[in-house]
């Protein structure tokens, strides 16, 4: 079915279109819709204008137009569906629905990305052991809510077992 969906309707293209027609008709009508240049309210030509450039910007890109296209399949087996009261097999799974997933791998610019977050990470956690080291300080510190100051001034860890409450409080009067 070739018939005019959504963003291939606000283009004024067929679905078959290739990307040369798909831009070519991107461009004609964003002369006549763009705010700057239409008789339009500027309010409505922005609104027209914007919906111009989100279906080019599915439509333009393979991989957001084979997507966009699987969706309008799937939503027109659905109404085809309800016309005749029954649901399409294909779209279920063992009795669970089908997901179209929408993730994609990842490109060469945010692997790399990735890399370097993460070699920042552990560089600047080297750092820190390092400078830790070089000043002499322990690497495992204790809470101060575990540090309990006595009556002498010195500062002791606190290790509470099976110690009487009531002894321990007097303990440190």
């Amino acid at each position: 079915m070739t018939t005019p969906h959504g963003y291939y309707e606000v283009l004024g293209v067929s679905p078959s279109a290739d990307s040369d027609t798909i831009h070519r008709a991107f461009r004609q009508l964003s002369k006549t819709l763009h705010p700057d240049t239409t008789r339009l309210p500027a309010e409505e030509a922005a609104k027209q204008f914007h919906v111009l450039c989100e279906a080019y910007g599915y439509l333009a890109d393979p991989h957001k137009r084979q997507l966009y296209d699987l969706t309008l399949q799937n939503d027109s087996e659905v109404k085809l569906d309800r016309m005749s009261g029954s649901v399409p097999k294909s779209r279920f799974v063992k009795g669970r629905a089908k997901k179209v997933s929408t993730l994609r791998p990842l490109s060469g610019g945010e692997l790399f990305s990735l890399i370097l977050l993460c070699g920042a990470f552990l560089l600047s956690l080297l750092l820190v052991l390092v400078l830790q080291f070089a000043q002499g300080r322990e690497l495992q510190i204790r809470p101060s809510w575990l540090m309990v100051d006595d009556v002498l001034g010195t500062t002791n860890l606190l290790i509470i077992s099976d110690v009487d409450v009531a002894t321990l409080y007097n303990s440190f009067k």
